[in-house]
């Protein structure tokens, strides 16, 4: 549809140009002129709307029209970078530097190539190129400080990098990286200060980790690595896949982490990180991107690199990009399993379920895990499969310690309502007790127990004040907002009911079960009309197939008809 759009406006600018008349030298011009204003406006738009490869190519035509117009060559440069297209990027830099040498992001697109090949004099020339650009500064600048070091230079190396601009975020991530450079044959504990305050600045925590352990590890300290990633691993959710977790596999095989970066991938996850950990974070997608582009350029097998570009592809709804990235990262790589899961939620977004459902199989099959069987049963208990659902959910809560499940009560809560679905209602009760023994505050359990006693008649004054806590935890929620309605809607109080059910419309609009209760308040109070308005609207809204049979029994027959209230 984009491309559709694009098309037509850009018929629509060309054929106004045209004329019936003898063709002049001016009139040559001025067509040539209105191609060059199309393709420019047409490009804008495709800026616009975020369509990286229109965008590419409206402007690298427009470029081709004016290759003396330098800011409409550098839009050419990063639309094609961002686009994907690497030797468009190049040709178009090559150009634009022939008329203006000193344009900064073709120095830094050309520069990424010369290092990428090792050619350092050559990346070097390109890169120490003064400009007032911090953006592209910061890039050159974190590329040149490494092809230095690769040459032997770590003196100049670390100048660069002390130069870098940015603030206190691109200061730390500068003394990560000459910390970096000293390598092993570095003071250890002077290393270990400066990684100190990289991860209390926040910058590049999980790769700080991993070059803590290699420092370590590297020195014969494997024993102090291992005592590291093992306590940052259970300060940061426990993984148990990924870099740290491989890590840790090695050391306590006995093993030691003999694996060196290369300058180019030093540089590489530099650019990541500042991509990640400070562009995206102040908003600067485009920026971010141009990094990560420059990353893979340096580290094109790197997983990381991969998932992290992804999932900006993902973000800015370029799904079908997202999903080929995803699907690049091998079977051996530490990022498989985040690739994998976050395959699936693509296709869930898509609404292609069964291909979403296919990849969580096979992940779960070939690396199972905590994670991919949590994963598999969200996503079976999200698709209402309860019975599928449940006894992946018996085995993770089983295969959890006391204190595992203090720290983590989401499988035991999502066990309850697996238990409750399949009418195992004791059992269910049972879970959400234990999830809000170990975390009163809880207001998901507070709310689906409250709200589950007021549908069965029973203990309803305690539900009721189980319900108004969580409202209270969580005032913005219309899903409790709605069981608040719907406990005064069982009590038959209507009126009170109507107030909490219109509130919790407008607090979360497109919900079937919400729109279906205050259709039946409506009824209740002798609004008919506005009744059935509400029910045919909560059929727009996905509802369960039991939700779809009672309101299309309600439609035609009234709300007697309902077999499940």
């Amino acid at each position: 549809m984009k491309r559709f759009l694009l098309s037509v406006a850009a018929l629509a600018l060309t054929s106004s140009c045209v004329s019936t008349g003898p063709v002049t030298e001016s009139d040559i011009q001025a067509g040539s002129d209105a191609r060059l204003f199309a393709d420019y406006l047409v490009g804008s738009y495709a800026n616009y709307i975020d369509d990286a490869e229109s965008r590419s190519t409206y402007y690298s035509r427009a470029f081709a029209l004016d290759e003396t117009n330098t800011d409409l060559g550098r839009r050419a440069v990063t639309s094609a970078i961002t686009a994907g297209d690497v030797d468009l990027s190049r040709v178009l830099a090559r150009n634009i530097l022939s008329s203006n040498p000193n344009e900064p992001m073709s120095r830094a697109v050309l520069g990424a190539k010369a290092f990428a090949q090792g050619q350092y004099d050559k990346a070097n020339e390109y890169f120490e190129l003064d400009t007032n650009d911090l953006s592209v500064k910061i890039l050159m600048d974190i590329m040149r400080g490494w092809s230095l070091s690769a040459q032997g230079n770590s003196e100049a190396a670390a100048k660069v990098h002390d130069s870098l601009g940015g603030g206190p975020y691109f200061q730390v991530l500068a003394l990560a990286m000459q910390t970096n450079m000293a390598g092993p044959q570095g003071d250890i504990e002077k290393a270990m200060e400066s990684y100190d305050l990289a991860a209390a600045a926040g910058v590049a925590p999980t790769e700080i980790a991993l070059s803590r352990a290699r420092l370590l590890s590297q020195a014969a300290q494997n024993d102090k690595a291992l005592e590291l990633l093992k306590k940052f691993n259970t300060d940061n959710g426990n993984f148990d896949s990924g870099p740290i977790r491989h890590y840790i596999d090695v050391l306590e095989a006995g093993g030691s982490i003999t694996e060196t970066l290369t300058p180019q991938q030093e540089a590489a996850w530099a650019l990541t990180e500042a991509a990640y950990g400070f562009f995206l974070r102040n908003r600067a997608v485009d920026v971010a991107e141009v990094y990560l582009r420059q990353a893979r350029i340096l580290d094109p097998d790197s997983g990381k690199i991969k998932y992290f570009l992804a999932a900006l592809l993902e973000e800015t709804e370029r799904e079908q990009e997202a999903l080929s990235l995803y699907q690049s990262i091998d079977d051996n790589n530490n990022y498989v399993v985040a690739a994998r899961l976050a395959e699936s939620n693509v296709y869930f977004d898509l609404d292609q379920d069964g291909k979403a459902m296919a990849v969580l199989e096979e992940t779960n099959a070939k690396y199972p895990s905590f994670t991919t069987r949590e994963s598999l049963g969200r996503a079976r208990l999200i698709r209402e499969n309860y019975k599928e659902a449940l006894p992946i959910y018996i085995a993770l809560v089983d295969s959890m310690t006391e204190e595992e499940i203090k720290a983590n009560t989401q499988p035991l809560y999502f066990r309850g309502i697996s238990y409750e679905r399949e009418k195992q209602w004791d059992k269910a009760v049972a879970d959400f007790k234990k999830v809000l023994e170990i975390d009163p505050d809880n207001a998901d359990a507070l709310n689906y127990l409250g709200y589950t006693w007021v549908d069965r008649g029973e203990n309803l004054t305690e539900a009721f004040n189980m319900i108004e806590k969580a409202i209270e935890l969580e005032p913005r929620s219309g899903a409790i907002v709605d069981s608040l309605g719907w406990a005064h809607y069982k009590l038959g109080q209507y009126s009170e009911a109507r107030v909490n059910l219109e509130k919790a419309v407008e607090l979360t609009p497109n919900s079937a079960t919400i729109i279906d209760h205050l259709g039946d308040v409506y009824w209740k109070l002798g609004r008919f009309r506005e009744a059935g308005y509400q029910w045919e609207r909560a059929l727009e809204y996905d509802p369960t197939e039991e939700e779809r049979k009672n309101i299309e029994a309600k439609l035609k027959d009234g709300l007697k008809a309902a077999h499940s209230k």
